[in-house]
């Protein structure tokens, strides 16, 4: 077992556990000694040297990395689209309110100060000109 581990250039726990995995081929004498079967190429099922492997998991993970961060830039873009969008859709409906009240209902909303402002008499409650009826589009998707 230590010279199968020297030819591997792996420690004997290594040799035993390649062993137990059956990744390494051994038989156990009748004495109780193991011999090893080592495979010519030198190494254990191993078709990358270890640089070169080592080279290949370090351009993976920089890919990864890469792959990462554009797609954090992808998820920056689309929030600030949605926001942009949702902040744009509420200036619109609050614009096609304005559009759609009556005449004299936008004059009954005045603030209290502006009326003031004018020496006009006030009262705290709004006299309406008849039933309000509520714009199309909130009949049709509530509100």
């Amino acid at each position: 077992m230590a010279e199968a581990a020297q030819r591997l250039d792996i420690t004997k726990e290594a040799v035993r556990k390649r062993i137990s995995r059956r990744t390494l081929r051994s038989d156990k004498g009748p004495d109780g000694t193991v011999r090893v079967y080592v495979p010519s190429s030198g190494t254990a099922a191993a078709t990358f040297d270890r640089d070169e492997l080592i080279a290949e998991l370090r351009a993976r993970i920089e890919d990864l990395r890469t792959d990462r961060d554009a797609w954090r830039d992808q998820a920056r873009r689309s929030d600030y689209m949605a926001s942009t969008a949702l902040e744009r859709t509420r200036e619109l409906e609050d614009r096609l309110r304005e559009l759609e009240a009556p005449p004299g209902e936008r004059e009954a909303t005045e603030t209290v100060e502006e009326q003031q402002g004018r020496g006009r008499p006030h009262s705290d409650r709004v006299e309406s000109q008849g039933p309000v009826q509520r714009p199309w589009w909130r009949r049709v998707f509530g509100g």
